[in-house]
């Protein structure tokens, strides 16, 4: 008689199981999330942090930003588990594409991850003619600089 006292009911402890179910749920779901993302939060203050380094590093002889804007990119570029960064921006200046590359290439600026021969520079300029030019003589060009980080970290941007 006294054993029957004690039990629980059979829906009571099948109610803590849901219960608990629903809690493992709740916590395990954000922190499948977390972790999936994780990769892609790392890259992306990787190259919040390229950005910031390349964007204060003094622009060339007499060359200045177009805009304030810059567009960034991640992908796998060519290669399968390598993350490529691209950062794009607009300058006006006299000096020529080639000078301007060879700035950005000799310039003091530390690459992500993958070592100086993943850092490259590509400058692109517009077609010469009167309207393409302001009242100084200076041109608009794009800048994009690209660094590689040698492993994706499982992003899946970069598979």
């Amino acid at each position: 008689m006294a054993a029957d006292l004690d039990a629980v009911p059979e829906s009571a402890t099948r109610g803590r199981r849901r219960w608990g179910r629903a809690v493992a749920v709740v916590l395990v779901l954000p922190l499948l999330y977390a972790f999936a993302k994780m990769p892609e939060w790392i890259h992306n203050r990787q190259m919040d942090d390229l950005a910031g380094r390349i964007l204060s590093y003094p622009p060339p002889p007499s060359t200045g930003f177009a805009s304030e804007e810059f567009s960034a990119s991640f992908a796998a570029y060519g290669m399968k588990d390598t993350c490529t960064y691209r950062l794009r921006f607009d300058m006006t200046t006299k000096l020529s594409a080639d000078e301007i590359t060879h700035y950005y290439e000799t310039a003091a600026i530390t690459p992500v991850a993958g070592g100086e021969e993943s850092f490259a520079v590509k400058v692109w300029t517009l077609p010469q003619t009167p309207a393409s030019l302001d009242m100084s003589g200076q041109q608009q060009v794009i800048v994009e600089i690209q660094d590689r980080d040698l492993g994706s970290l499982w992003d899946f941007r970069c598979m």
